[in-house]
């Protein structure tokens, strides 16, 4: 398992959306109190088989049912994390090819592109059909918040960075660049202001 990251350009940087571009779990909250009276704070789900108080479904289900309800609301009405255009445009900027690699379903794929134009992120390709594993995709660095995610792509030889979230495991991934902010990462992988 790789997890030095060759930073000549001509690589491919795969970035994940959601917990790594996109703060999403802010507004999982908002649909939470205002759907169904529930409280929580977002360091409070710390897995995606998070069981939702007061509610019969677990966090992964209320993620697909806003994502089906009100897909323009949630995907469109979410910030950006600080530093994620930053981040992106670093990698560009230094040659490298920036791809989306996201897990959302196919048909809000162009609700996630006027996301991306909206928040001005830079990126080169938007890979249509990401499989379960990500590790599976074509590229040199993986950057996601799901330890699953960057094992897989550790495994598949790829260097890889996880951001930090409270759903996410540093220790499933130790050869992994782990960081809680883009700043953070952005200086695990070379840049030095």
């Amino acid at each position: 398992m790789s997890t030095r990251f060759d930073s000549k350009p001509g690589r491919t940087v795969l970035l994940d959306v959601d917990g790594t571009l996109c703060d999403n779990m802010s507004r999982v909250i908002e649909y939470l109190a205002s759907e169904y009276g529930v409280d929580l704070a977002p360091e409070s789900i710390t897995d995606w088989t998070f069981s939702v108080p007061e509610t019969e479904y677990h966090i992964g289900e209320i993620i697909q049912e806003v994502t089906a309800e009100r897909p323009e609301w949630f995907l469109l009405g979410a910030e950006p994390i600080e530093g994620a255009r930053e981040a992106a445009a670093w990698f560009a900027d230094r040659g490298h090819t920036v791809a989306i690699a996201t897990h959302r379903p196919p048909e809000t794929h162009q609700l996630t592109r006027q996301w991306l134009a909206e928040h001005d992120i830079p990126y080169e390709t938007y890979i249509e059909e990401v499989p379960e594993n990500k590790g599976a995709l074509g590229g040199d660095l993986l950057i996601d918040d799901y330890h699953y995610n960057v094992a897989n792509a550790l495994a598949a030889g790829k260097a890889a960075g996880l951001f930090k979230q409270p759903y996410s495991d540093p220790t499933a991934v130790p050869d992994a660049v782990v960081a809680d902010n883009w700043q953070d990462m952005l200086a695990r992988f070379g840049r030095t202001a």
